[in-house]
């Protein structure tokens, strides 16, 4: 059952304007893991020096937009390159509310 709040409108321009946000291309970024580390530690950072995470190598990867993150995943192989394969939706209900023309009477 659909327990989303649904928000209705008899301005034509207004769906027009919401449905001309969601064409608006932003960043997606996948992470693997993050880590909290001292300024210092990243400093001296040089290559070939290791950086340890807590998360295993089959903990699924998040996906995040502007840092929130909105759902999770497993990495797939595309050809010759990688992909994720989202597993999960993380709040649904907080992120989407539906706006929806109301029937003029």
């Amino acid at each position: 059952m659909d327990t989303l709040q649904k928000h209705t409108t008899t301005n034509p321009a207004k769906v027009e304007f919401w449905k001309s946000l969601l064409r608006i291309d932003t960043s997606v970024a996948v992470t693997l893991a993050a880590k909290d580390m001292p300024v210092e530690r990243i400093l001296n950072l040089v290559p070939g020096m290791m950086i340890q995470f807590d998360k295993g190598c089959d903990s699924p990867l998040l996906v995040e937009v502007d840092n929130q993150k909105i759902a999770q995943g497993e990495v797939v192989k595309v050809g010759d390159k990688f992909g994720l394969k989202v597993t999960e939706i993380l709040h649904r209900d907080e992120r989407w509310i539906p706006l929806v023309m109301e029937k003029s009477k």
